[in-house]
Parts: C-alpha cells; sequence; structure tokens
C-alpha cells in the first residue's frame, strides 16, 4: 500500500527531539551491534547532528504524529571519498512500514533539501548491489567496493539546478 504525499510529512529530527531514542534503537538494531557501541552511544551521536541549517541533519517521515522512517543529509561518509562531500545515508524505514513508498519519499526529500543548500550531486552507498530503490530514482552506481567488511554500491544522483 502506497501512502500518498497528503498523509506523509517531513521535519527534521532537531523539532522532534523525542524522536532520537526511537531513530537510536533502529540504527543500533540494525547497523551498531559492534563491539564498543551501544544504544546510549548512538543516541549521543545522533545529539551531535541536530542541525535544521547545514548538514549533517536527519530528516523523519511521519504520518498522523507517528514517526516512519529517517534519513540522514551526511558530510563525506567514506573517508576514502574525500572529495565526495554530501551524501544520502542512514536510510531507514520502520518494518511494518516498508513497501509503501516511505523509502522513496524520504530519498527524495533529501535530493530536495540538498538542491536548496546548492549541492550539484550526492552521493550514497547501499547493500543493494543492484541499486535497487535507488536505481529507481535516478541514482547511477559509480563502483562496488568494500567498506567495512561489507560489499557495497556507491551511487551518485546530479542534481539539476
Amino acid at each position: 500500500m502506497k501512502m500518498s504525499k497528503d498523509e506523509l510529512n517531513f521535519v527534521f529530527l532537531a523539532d522532534r527531539q523525542d524522536a532520537i531514542s526511537t531513530v537510536a534503537q533502529w540504527y543500533y538494531e540494525l547497523w551498531g551491534k559492534v563491539p564498543g557501541n551501544s544504544v546510549e552511544q548512538t543516541i549521543e551521536r545522533i545529539k551531535g547532528k541536530l542541525n535544521c541549517d547545514k548538514p549533517p541533519f536527519h530528516i523523519l517521515a511521519i504520518s498522523k504524529d507517528r514517526v516512519l522512517g529517517v534519513a540522514q543529509f551526511k558530510l563525506r561518509e567514506m573517508s576514502i571519498y574525500p572529495e565526495k562531500e554530501f551524501w544520502l545515508g542512514s536510510l531507514f524505514v520502520s518494518p511494518e512500514f516498508r513497501g509503501c513508498g516511505i523509502g522513496s519519499a524520504l530519498a527524495e526529500e533529501i535530493v530536495v533539501i540538498a538542491k536548496k543548500f546548492g549541492v550539484k550531486e550526492i552521493y550514497l552507498q547501499t547493500e543493494a548491489l543492484d541499486g535497487g530503490l535507488y536505481k529507481r530514482l535516478g541514482w547511477k552506481t559509480i563502483e562496488t567496493i568494500e567498506n567495512n567488511s561489507v560489499l557495497v554500491a556507491v551511487m551518485v544522483r546530479q542534481l539539476a539546478m
């Protein structure tokens, strides 16, 4: 079931700090279960990115006051690409809302915001080596590499100004 744009709102996590623990739990469960990390440490890292006026920041997808997903507008996500400044990352949709178009809507919202910042190209990395939903949204694979022992596709999207 697709969700219409009228049903979905986007807000900065900085403006809905009550959702920090939910986002941290999502991130920890999916990507953070590594030695020396905890949900509390994940919360602290997120609190360091509560911007609205410049990246890095998180955008929440909300419907009827319920947080359905999150994405981050990041700076220099991969150290091997210091020249690649702006990144879409940490996109997560609550499992019960997957397949409703929320991930695509979040990715597109980050693109809209990136354009407002004058960004000409934005990058991401994904474990979906075929590009998954990002390919359908117009992202192009640059290369496939191993990052932190995981094979990922690094993708770019050119933003028309």
